[in-house]
């Protein structure tokens, strides 16, 4: 601005210096100074600079000299001709200015968004290379094929040839592989149907066998007519290969259940062999043992001495307990073999039925009882109905010495798992010792406390695990017990049940 004030008198002295050559056009100097101004101040240093040099050339050089007076018309409109034209050259300048801002601004703007496209543009690459995908272009009406860099790279094409066009791109592809792609590229063309479809291609020598997964869509004009196609390569090679891979393994798997399925059914059949075996040369000697322990008790009991009396009992007892046993390893054996009819089970019925049984058989007993009602589950009935039985026993034992005994039937939901449970608050159990609860013959009490031989839970365990379910247990010594259990509509074991198992 400063330097836009200036110029006018700079051309003033040097128009007094130079007056008697340029004289008598007034605005010689003027002008190319207001230019100036205008040029470097903008619209306010030009129109600065054309008040001051009109101030200038109307008093030293339009005659009368050093005066603001005009005699002659041709002064005036030299006066007003200067006037305009500083005007008109600041506002061009200014808009010249403003116009060149714009432009550069514009200009930045451009190669910002430049660099922005290119750094877009090279983390489009970068994903592509990543993801194992590249895009294509097809223009139907001109035949033009445009490819991005990783397409080459999937077909192991030299990127300084062009892209391959159709159909001669069916060299890429094996004979399979081009029937199912090449009839889905008609398609496109045809009626515009998007496609997607895996295809197995031949790469040159020395590139590793490859499989994409070929996309394409159809993009119609305004009119609905097909002018081009585009889609999208991927290389599907490592999915293709952890697919055969789990195919193999899968067939390697089937065949090792199929083998471990035999093993088992013989191992179940020896085994039941074995059980029953053992149950029929057992019992002979026990009713043996007993027997003649009953005989000598009766014909000779007088002749005998006390203490053995004494022997005579506890051969009794061994041979009723060891009958026990057996029974026990028939019961357990038969909770893990046969097949498993699925119906609809009202535990609620059941569980009612039980304890009146229960009540039945020890009427000098008052115990509270409490079952939820409509409880109902899927299973065999006939194994269900095991569960129950041993579960309710177990609480009617284990509440025997409670002053208040009581036992309740009820269900709760667990993260969308019934869970059916029945408690007592009986003698309870200690939980370090919970995991011996479920093994058979294993006992947390003493015999002459709570008789029993320790089959019960094994059974209900085994039983639980064939409906596909679990068994849990809670307890604290003398404040009772709670036995929780769910049962799965499918059986763990329903392939091996329709074989028989």
């Amino acid at each position: 601005m400063a330097l836009a004030v200036l110029l006018p008198f700079v051309a003033c002295a040097a128009q007094w210096f130079f007056w008697d050559i340029l004289q008598p056009y007034v605005g010689f100097l003027f002008i190319p100074a207001i230019f100036l101004s205008a040029w470097v101040g903008g619209l306010i240093g030009g129109l600065a600079a054309t008040a001051i040099g009109t101030t200038l050339a109307w008093y030293i050089f339009i005659p009368p000299t050093f005066a603001f007076t005009l005699d002659n018309p041709a002064s005036i409109v030299s006066v007003v001709i200067f006037v305009l034209t500083g005007c008109l050259f600041s506002f061009f300048f200014d808009q010249l200015k403003r116009s060149k801002h714009q432009v550069n601004k514009a200009l930045s703007m451009a190669e910002f968004a430049n660099g922005k496209i290119s750094q877009l543009y090279q983390k489009l690459k970068e994903a592509q290379r990543l993801a194992s995908v590249g895009n294509w272009t097809w223009d139907i009406q001109s035949g033009t094929h445009i490819w991005s860099e990783e397409v080459y790279r999937i077909y192991g094409r030299d990127p300084a040839l062009p892209p391959a066009i159709y159909p001669e791109i069916q060299k890429y592809f094996t004979p399979e592989s081009w029937i199912t792609f090449s009839a889905a590229v008609e398609r496109g063309l045809a009626q515009g149907i998007s496609y997607e479809c895996d295809a197995e291609i031949i790469r040159p020598p020395g590139y590793p066998r490859c499989w994409i997964a070929a996309r394409g869509e159809a993009i119609r004009d305004n009119s609905g007519k097909i002018v081009n196609l585009q889609g999208t390569v991927q290389d599907i090679t490592e999915r293709k290969l952890a697919e055969e891979e789990i195919t193999r393994l899968n067939v390697d798997l089937e065949q090792r259940v199929a083998e471990r399925t035999a093993e088992l059914t013989a191992a179940n059949r020896e085994l039941d062999t074995f059980a029953y075996a053992v149950a029929h040369d057992l019992r002979a000697p026990l009713r043996a043992m007993s027997g003649f322990s009953q005989a000598l008790r009766e014909d000779y009991g007088g002749q005998l001495e006390s203490e053995a009396l004494v022997f005579l009992d506890q051969i009794s007892f061994a041979s009723r307990k060891m009958s026990d046993l057996v029974d026990g390893l028939l019961i357990l054996s038969r909770s893990t073999r046969g097949g498993l009819q699925y119906d609809v089970v009202d535990i609620s019925t059941l569980s009612e039925r039980l304890l009146v049984e229960l009540a039945q058989s020890d009427p000098e007993r008052q115990v509270t009882v409490e079952v939820e009602a409509e409880l109902q589950a899927r299973g065999d009935v006939r194994m269900v109905e095991v569960i129950m039985r041993n579960l309710l026993t177990n609480a009617w034992k284990y509440t025997n010495h409670v002053a208040k005994p009581s036992i309740r039937m009820y269900a709760e939901e667990r993260e969308n798992v019934r869970f059916f449970c029945v408690a007592d608050n009986g003698a309870g159990f200690d939980m370090a010792h919970a995991n011996r609860l479920f093994k058979p013959f294993q006992r947390l009490h003493r015999q002459d406390e709570f008789p029993g031989i320790g089959i019960g839970l094994a059974t209900v365990q085994r039983i639980v695990n064939r409906h596909a379910g679990i068994i849990e247990a809670r307890g604290e010594p003398g404040k009772g017990a709670i036995f929780c259990f769910t049962l799965s509509d499918m059986p763990a074991d329903s392939a091996q049940d329709k074989k028989g198992i």
